[in-house]
C-alpha cells in the first residue's frame, strides 16, 4: 500500500509510473466507450507489496465521500507537452485542493491522441485524491483488492442469496469474521450486535442478510476491516453507528394523531411491536 504517513497516504516514487499506465489505459478506455478494468494497483518491490488507487478508484472513492467537485480547470499548450491544473473542492468542509500534471505529446515515438484528455484527468486526479479521507481510500482500496483476489471484474448489484458457495457466500463469510473482532470493542463503546445489524439493514436499505448482494458485503467487510485497523477508525464507524441510529428515530417520532392514549388503549395496542428483522450471529 502507500506508505502512511501520520493521517496520510503518501506513494513510494516506484507506484508513478505503475498508476501513470494504468490510468493512461483507464483514459483510453473511457474514451473509447470500453469499460474501465482497474480500479487498483497492486505489485511487488524490494520484497513488500505495494497498494493503492487508480483514477478510477479514486473517482470512485469520491463518489462515495460526496461533496467533492472540480471548480476550475486551466491548461497550457507547450511545444512537447500538455501542463493542466485543476482545483477540486470539498462542499461539506469547504477545503479546496489544486492538482497538476504535465503530459507529454508523444507516446514514445508516436503522437498520442489521448495527450490533451490524458493531461486534464490526471490533474484532476492529483486535485480529487488530496480531499478524500484516508478511511474512504481504506474502504474502497479494500472492497476492490478483495474483488480481485476471488477472480470477479464484473459489478454485480444484485445477487441470490448464498447456497453455501461462491463469492457472496465467501464475501459474508468475511464480514461476519470480521464483525465478530469487532464485538468486544463495540461493546465497550455502547454498541451491541442488535446496533450494528440494524446499522448495516438502514446503510443498506435491506430487511435481511440474504437481501445483501455480494458487492454489500464485500463494502462492509472494507468498512469494518478499516474500524478493526486503528482506534481513531473504530470511533468514526461508532459514531456513524449512533448517528444513523440517532436520525431514524427521530424519523418515526409517531405524530399526536398516531398516539393513543394508554387509558383507551386497547392490548393489542400497548404490546411492544416485534421487529421483523433477526439479528444475524455476528
Amino acid at each position: 500500500m502507500a506508505e502512511e504517513k501520520k493521517d496520510e497516504m503518501v506513494p513510494v516514487a516506484a507506484e508513478y509510473e505503475v498508476v501513470d499506465q494504468v490510468d493512461d489505459q483507464a483514459i483510453i478506455e473511457l474514451m473509447t466507450g470500453q469499460t474501465i478494468q482497474d480500479y487498483v494497483y497492486s505489485f511487488k518491490q524490494g520484497g513488500r507489496t505495494v497498494e493503492g488507487l487508480t483514477l478510477a478508484g479514486i473517482n470512485e472513492a469520491a463518489n462515495r465521500r460526496g461533496g467533492i467537485q472540480i471548480e476550475e480547470i486551466k491548461y497550457e499548450e507547450r511545444e512537447n507537452s500538455w501542463i493542466a491544473t485543476a482545483k477540486a473542492v470539498d462542499t461539506i468542509t469547504g477545503s479546496s485542493r489544486y492538482g497538476a500534471y504535465e503530459q507529454l505529446k508523444n507516446a514514445g515515438n508516436r503522437p498520442d491522441p489521448f495527450a490533451f484528455t490524458k493531461a486534464i484527468h490526471k490533474a484532476q486526479r492529483n486535485a480529487i485524491k488530496q480531499l478524500i479521507p484516508v478511511p474512504v481510500i481504506r474502504e474502497v482500496l479494500n472492497f476492490y483488492l478483495h474483488r480481485k483476489s476471488t477472480g470477479s471484474n464484473a459489478i454485480s448489484q444484485q445477487s441470490a442469496p448464498p447456497q453455501g458457495g461462491g463469492n457472496i457466500a465467501n464475501a459474508q463469510k468475511a464480514a461476519f469474521a470480521i464483525a465478530n473482532n469487532l464485538a468486544e470493542p463495540l461493546e465497550k463503546k455502547g454498541i451491541g450486535k442488535a446496533d450494528l445489524w440494524d446499522y448495516i439493514k438502514r446503510k443498506y436499505s435491506v430487511e435481511s442478510r440474504n437481501d445483501m448482494s455480494e458487492m454489500q458485503w464485500t463494502q462492509l467487510s472494507a468498512e469494518l476491516k478499516a474500524a478493526e485497523t486503528s482506534p481513531q477508525l473504530l470511533d468514526e464507524l461508532c459514531e456513524r453507528i449512533k448517528q444513523l441510529t440517532a436520525a431514524s428515530q427521530e424519523s418515526e417520532v409517531p405524530t399526536p394523531e398516531e398516539t393513543t392514549e394508554p387509558e383507551t388503549a386497547s392490548a393489542n395496542e400497548t404490546q411492544p411491536k416485534t421487529s421483523q428483522f433477526q439479528v444475524p450471529p455476528f
